[in-house]
This record gives C-alpha cells, sequence and structure tokens, in this order.
C-alpha cells in the first residue's frame, strides 16, 4: 500500500471510530443497597454541646431527640450517643452493660466480634454485630443488618458513635474514615 492510502485509513479510523480506535462500552457501577458511595462528600458536624465532633455524609437527613443525633440516608444510618460516663470503656464493661442494654431496643442483635482500637480521639471499644431492620411499611419484612459501634469516654462525658446499613453493603472506607474523624472538643 502506498502512504497516501495508509493515511486515508489512518484518518478514517481517527474520524470515523474505525477498529484502530474502537471505544469499548463500560457496564454502570453497581453499589449494593446502602452503600455508601466513594465519591460521597462528608462534612463536619459538631454536637450542640460542643463535647465532640466528626465528619458525616453530606445531604443526609438529621434527627436530634435528646442526647442522641442520627443522620439518615436510604437503609444507612450514623447515630451519636453522648451522656455521662462513669469510666474509661473497656471490652468486657461494653460485653457486660452496653450491649445487653442495646439489645433490648435492637431486634436481633447478634454480636460478631468486640476489641479494643485506638482512634484519633482515644482509646474506644468496637463492637460489631448484626441486627434486624426497621420493618418496611408495606412488606412488614426487615433487611438484615450490620453494624459498627464505637464507644469512646473522655473527661466524664462518653460518645457512642454507631454505623448500620444492610448486611454486605460496602461501607467500611466511609465507616472508618467518619471513625477517625472523631474529636474531642
Amino acid at each position: 500500500m502506498n502512504k497516501s492510502v495508509l493515511l486515508a485509513l489512518a484518518l478514517n479510523a481517527v474520524f470515523w471510530g474505525g477498529p484502530a480506535y474502537a471505544q469499548t462500552q463500560v457496564a454502570p457501577e453497581t453499589h449494593p443497597v446502602g452503600d455508601i458511595p466513594d465519591s460521597q462528600a462528608f462534612v463536619q458536624y459538631t454536637d450542640a454541646a460542643g463535647h465532640y465532633s466528626l465528619t458525616v455524609p453530606e445531604g443526609w437527613a438529621r434527627r436530634k431527640q435528646g442526647q442522641q443525633v442520627s443522620f439518615t440516608s436510604k437503609l444507612g444510618a450514623v447515630e451519636m450517643t453522648s451522656g455521662k460516663a462513669a469510666a474509661t470503656p473497656t471490652v468486657a464493661g461494653v460485653k457486660a452493660s452496653t450491649l445487653p442494654g442495646l439489645a433490648k431496643a435492637i431486634p436481633n442483635l447478634k454480636v460478631t466480634s468486640v476489641q479494643a482500637v485506638r482512634l484519633p480521639a482515644g482509646p474506644a471499644v468496637l463492637a460489631r454485630f448484626t441486627s434486624a431492620g426497621l420493618p418496611n411499611p408495606v412488606t412488614g419484612k426487615s433487611l438484615p443488618m450490620e453494624n459498627d459501634l464505637y464507644v469512646l469516654a473522655r473527661q466524664g462525658q462518653q460518645l457512642l458513635v454507631r454505623f448500620t446499613a444492610p448486611l454486605g453493603a460496602d461501607n467500611v472506607d466511609a465507616w472508618k474514615q467518619m471513625a477517625q474523624s472523631i474529636q474531642w472538643r
């Protein structure tokens, strides 16, 4: 082939999407129900009393009831409950009192692990458990949920931060980011 034919074929491929420059179609990204997308923006939240702050997903609905503040979107939630602390939280204390107390209010709570962790805000106890979600008002069925509960205390103040999403949602990175952002004021 001469140079002019090769040039014409190359130009044809460039301008008309010939085989040398064919585009492949990419499937849309799918997320499990309750998944916090990687592109989610986060904003700083500071409690009204000024005891703590953390980042929460931007645009999630906020609800305050007494010492509890929650942020929800679809089936995911971030809940913070503050109060007086009798002592620094321990794994044994969370197992003996915090989790049994939650089990009275949260249906089908099943603990999967309880461990001491270190956050930038200080030492904490992380309890992981599954539970039943709220029943759907139409079907009456509830989804199985996964939960991470952080229990922290400082200078007589206690903070419980619970992350909740449907079982199988991929929120590990977002939950870790929010837990790492907790600060005492």
